[in-house]
């Protein structure tokens, strides 16, 4: 940090200790307390705005004609399948089956097919749903992921993506309400809204003390000069205002 004496001479303030840091945010801690109410009202208008959000997982198996043994190819082609069978109709009639009041491009937001591979190296699809309650994402995600089994085995052996790839599917895993869990924790984004406030409270109040031309006591005093102040420092900012 920089400061000036009273002849105007450019002293620099480096590392400042802690305890310096301390006195500091003290001295501007309304500013800080600003920056902290401003970004926790933020939070809390976007909590009451979203409400609850719970998100369901439902698995799907998906095995290919010709097995690999290799997990890359195994989720390349659990990707080749969802892009051949995810279709607009599949999503609209999944979203009728789960009971979905709203659009059908509302639940395609909340929902999250993503291809991936299990330990033991097979293909599969994880469904996760977002809902409002337990019960609407656990109906989101085995709609979604039981329509998409029909629709592969329908297709039986017709051959997928571009006629390289032909599979099978089953519901290895279901959605359950009691397993939905919150996406969305208000009381770990309120901490974060406390965290970073103080930090940019308290980086604004540095930048202040650092532009600053005047000490307001005798500890700020002490904090530019690196030593006691031993005598008083006189404040002449009324006879300022006198003339």
């Amino acid at each position: 940090m920089r400061s000036t004496d009273h002849n105007g001479r450019g002293i620099r303030r480096e590392d400042l200790p802690v305890s310096e840091l301390l006195y500091v945010l003290w001295g501007r801690r309304g500013l800080v307390a600003c920056a902290v109410g401003l970004l926790v009202l933020a939070v809390l208008f976007f909590s009451l705005v979203r409400g609850p959000d719970y998100t369901a997982e439902a698995v799907v198996g998906i095995t290919p004609q010709q097995p690999s043994a290799e997990s890359a190819e195994q989720e390349v082609f659990a990707e080749e399948v969802l892009g051949a069978v995810a279709t607009r109709e599949l999503l609209e009639e999944a979203a009728r089956r789960a009971g979905w009041g709203g659009r059908a491009e509302e639940f395609r937001e909340r929902l999250d097919p993503e291809p991936s591979v299990t330990q033991d190296g097979r293909a599969v699809l994880r469904v996760s749903f977002r809902g409002d309650n337990p019960e609407e994402a656990a109906s989101g995600a085995n709609a979604y992921a039981r329509l998409f089994v029909e629709r592969v085995n329908r297709l039986g052996q017709e051959r997928l993506a571009g006629g390289s790839l032909a599979a099978g599917a089953e519901l290895i895993g279901v959605a359950s309400p009691d397993e939905a869990y919150l996406s969305y924790h208000p009381v770990l984004y309120l901490l974060l809204a406390v965290a970073l406030g103080v930090v940019l409270g308290g980086a604004a109040a540095l930048l202040l003390d650092t532009r600053g031309h005047r000490w307001r006591d005798a500890r700020d005093a002490e904090m530019t000069l690196r030593a006691p102040v031993l005598g008083v420092i006189p404040d002449y900012s009324a006879l300022g205002r006198e003339e």
